[in-house]
């Protein structure tokens, strides 16, 4: 007899019943499951209902599903949330951006300020910079942090920045006011630091049109005073040695606006120990630091108390990667003309790596000077490498010329050289030849330490000490002067008498020849003077650059050998006698006429026509000219 079937199965196939109606009852309301997907998609983007006839709003993307019972009443129910979704809809058009997103009251007042900052700085803005600036700053005034924090961000300092450049003096007095306290702490921010220079700069700034008022110069000098004052003790010492706070007190002391006594205080505060700064209260002010390593009174303990600070200081500095900041090289100059050949040692070891920063700064490039005597030569090799394509540049710079004659003079490895700094200097050799500096260069290595050429200080530079280089200076001067003749020669040769003529190439001229008298550019410096006799009033023979450099050569004339006095009398004076000796040629006559083998020629020929030359130099002086050479000329004559 068959058994009945189980409730359980039975209760299950009423679950399965009632699961195939509901089934067919979604499917009665006529939406699709792919249909519904597209209309959340449509929702999504949107933000509009999911479809016609359902009755669901959405907000931000999502569906709102209807209550129970709303098939009651519905039309009132719609017309409700129709007011509500146009309410919704001008709150999300004002809180939203072009992507859809809502924007926090925070995120509202950054798009605000940016967006003036944005006006502001437009060259074609359309209302007044004053007005701008205002806007900002009542906008920032409602930020519950304080302006220092805000100055740490990148935007707020360029905010700031600009309204410190665009703002009225008590827009400025305003801001200056509100950062007074928080200084220190901005100084030392990656961004805020470069609010604080600004803050300097506009704070005694007036219009350069005009000169400022009593009442502004008062104002200047009490903001540059609140500054100031910031940095002092403690504060200065944790600025001074901070990555961007040095950056600070930099820009205080090659500030135009803060008096040199301030200046000295700042960095004496660093350089100068307590101690001895106590005994001495006249020097934080009245001395140069320079001054105050050289002064006489100074006591022998003193003076060692001075330069273990200044070690401790630079190693400090040097520590916190401070070596690009122009200011730590006083520091480095100062221990460096104190410093012992074992301190200079262990100052190179930590320092060369980065000495190519020194080249920004005299003091640096001073500093330089003596660290190459005593660096080693893979170290000078290191440095050589880091000037890589600058040599040139570097030959031509009114302070780092004298560093590339010690490298010149102090680097043993020539190969080395004549493939980095010579191979530069050779492919910008014209330019070099002629530039102020960088001839200075070139003619220290044909004639070094010549007193006519180089002043004191260059010959002092050029010579100091060099206990690590080995080689034998004259043999390393051969060497250069081998590898750099052939192009400087070149250069005479294609121009020579430009050369002649010009004040910087005249001494590098004199140098080439003094050291190698070369007939081929006597003969080519000949033909074209030759060329300029033909010209009026004899061209470029009557440039006193030119018979400057023309006295020179004739004195280094050598007794045996290509002569330059006789062609330049046979085929440039002597056809043009009367003009020659009315002009600065005389002078050339002149020293010429203290050579015995050309004297009896030349005044022979002068004496002839001696009449001719001294109405020539009487009609020169009734028209205002001088007549000096031609005066002397004829009393010998």
């Amino acid at each position: 007899m068959a058994k009945k079937p189980k409730k359980a199965k039975a209760s299950g196939s009423k679950k399965a019943r009632r699961g195939t109606k509901q089934a067919k009852g979604g499917a009665a309301k006529g939406k699709s499951s792919k249909a519904k997907q597209q209309s959340r998609k449509k929702t999504a983007k949107g933000g509009k209902a999911a479809g016609k006839g359902t009755g669901r709003s959405t907000v931000k993307g999502k569906e709102k599903r209807p209550s129970k019972g709303s098939g009651k009443g519905s039309g009132k129910i719609k017309k409700e949330e129709g007011r509500v979704g146009e309410k919704r809809k001008a709150e999300l058009e004002e809180q939203t951006t072009k992507k859809g997103k809502s924007l926090s009251g925070k995120q509202q007042r950054k798009k605000e300020i940016t967006k003036l900052y944005g006006e502001l700085i437009n060259p074609g803005r359309t209302l007044k910079a004053d007005v701008l600036v205002k806007d900002i700053l009542e906008a920032l005034s409602k930020r519950s942090s304080t302006l220092a924090e805000y100055c740490s961000t990148n935007l707020g300092a360029h905010v700031i920045e600009a309204c410190l450049k665009w703002g009225t003096r008590n827009q400025r007095q305003d801001l200056l006011s509100r950062c007074s306290s928080d200084l220190i702490k901005m100084a030392q921010d990656r961004y805020g630091h470069q609010v604080v220079l600004k803050l300097l700069l506009y704070s005694s700034k007036t219009s350069a049109q005009r000169k400022p008022t009593d009442e502004e110069k008062k104002a200047q000098s009490k903001n540059l005073r609140e500054i100031l004052d910031k940095f002092s003790g403690k504060n200065l010492h944790a600025t001074f040695f901070h990555r961007y706070g040095c950056r600070v007190i930099n820009g205080l002391y090659y500030s135009t606006t803060v008096k040199a006594s301030d200046k000295r205080r700042l960095l004496h505060s660093v350089a100068i120990p307590q101690a001895v700064a106590l005994r001495r209260p006249e020097l934080p002010s009245s001395k140069t630091l320079r001054e105050v390593l050289q002064a006489e009174d100074l006591t022998e303990q003193q003076r060692t108390a001075i330069a273990q600070h200044l070690q401790e200081a630079v190693e400090k500095a040097i520590e916190k990667e401070l070596l690009g900041l122009d200011i730590v090289h006083l520091l480095l100059q100062a221990f460096c003309e104190v410093a012992t050949d074992s301190q200079l040692t262990q100052l190179a070891e930590q320092c060369m790596d980065g000495a190519a920063y020194l080249l920004s700064s005299k003091a640096g490039a001073e500093a330089l000077l003596r660290l190459l005597g005593i660096a080693n030569a893979k170290q000078r090799k290191a440095l050589c490498r880091d000037l890589k394509g600058k040599f040139a540049a570097l030959a031509k710079n009114a302070v780092d010329y004298v560093v590339m004659i010690r490298l010149a003079t102090t680097v043993d490895d020539t190969v080395m050289l004549s493939k980095s700094m010579v191979a530069e200097w050779v492919q910008d050799m014209e330019d070099l030849c002629f530039d102020k500096y960088g001839h200075k260069v070139l003619a220290w290595i044909f004639q070094p330490g010549d007193p006519h050429l180089f002043s004191p200080y260059e010959q002092k530079c050029a010579s100091l000490p060099s206990p690590s280089s080995l080689k034998e200076p004259e043999a390393r001067r051969q060497e250069l002067v081998r590898m750099l003749k052939p192009s400087i020669r070149a250069v005479f040769l294609q121009k020579p008498l430009e050369a002649a003529g010009d004040n910087s190439a005249k001494d590098l001229l004199a140098a080439f020849l003094a050291s190698d008298w070369d007939q081929e550019l006597i003969l080519a410096i000949v033909a074209a003077a030759e060329a300029e006799a033909t010209k009026e009033n004899l061209g470029l023979l009557n440039s006193g650059t030119v018979t400057t450099t023309m006295l020179i050569l004739l004195k280094l004339e050598p007794e045996k050998g290509p002569k330059l006095a006789q062609p330049l009398w046979e085929k440039c004076l002597k056809p043009q006698m009367v003009v020659a000796a009315t002009s600065r040629c005389a002078f050339l006559l002149l020293a010429m006429l203290k050579r015995d083998p050309i004297k009896e020629p030349i005044l022979a020929a002068l004496r002839g026509k001696k009449s001719q030359i001294e109405r020539s130099a009487q009609d020169a002086e009734v028209q205002g000219a001088k007549m000096k050479g031609a005066r002397q000329l004829l009393e010998v004559i």
